[in-house]
């Protein structure tokens, strides 16, 4: 498989290692996700990328100018995260633990973000996992929140974006 690699940003055309359990998000979903965020968020803000895998998506929202925050519990991930954030010398924050834990953990502390980001392993039941995240409540009002599932998941609510097999559903909070 070919590196991924970002974008846009200050790092554009940095390559990125890829552990054996990530599943990167293809690069027609990532051009759309920051086409549509760079227009929603000029002023950029606080992008909070849960299974970060690869860091995809949380370093080319940091190589957007968003303070980046990634979370991941894998091993091997985190160990190629530390590389990759080396590599691009993007000020991205990694977290190395479960995402649940992490839920918990910011929930207490008052952690908000203007976008979160979930791209989690297919094989989880992906939408106990993004009303988990929701119910903490960790998306400011006016942000996003947003899933990438397979096509074949309809959430009740949202914005649905079909990429082929892998749609983006984009929840606006706060919005009616």
């Amino acid at each position: 498989m070919e590196k991924p690699r970002l974008l846009g940003g200050r790092a554009r055309g940095s390559a990125l290692l890829v552990p054996d359990s990530a599943r990167p998000s293809p690069v027609r979903i990532r051009k759309a996700l920051f086409d549509y965020l760079r227009m929603r968020f000029p002023d950029r803000g606080c992008f909070l990328d849960l299974y970060a895998g690869s860091g995809a998506v949380g370093l080319e929202a940091a190589s957007e100018g968003f303070e980046a925050v990634l979370v991941e519990r894998d091993a091997q991930a985190i160990s190629l995260l530390k590389r990759n954030i080396l590599a691009t010398r993007l000020p991205a924050k990694l977290l190395g633990m479960d995402v649940a834990q992490f839920l918990k953990q910011a929930a207490g502390h008052g952690e908000r973000y203007q976008v979160g980001f979930m791209a989690p392993p297919y094989r989880i039941d992906l939408l106990q996992a993004f009303e988990r995240f929701l119910s903490v409540e960790l998306v400011i009002p006016g942000g996003v929140a947003i899933l990438q599932h397979p096509t074949s998941l309809v959430l009740a609510h949202g914005e649905r974006r079909v990429y082929g097999s892998n749609t983006l559903t984009i929840l606006r909070i706060g919005e009616v």
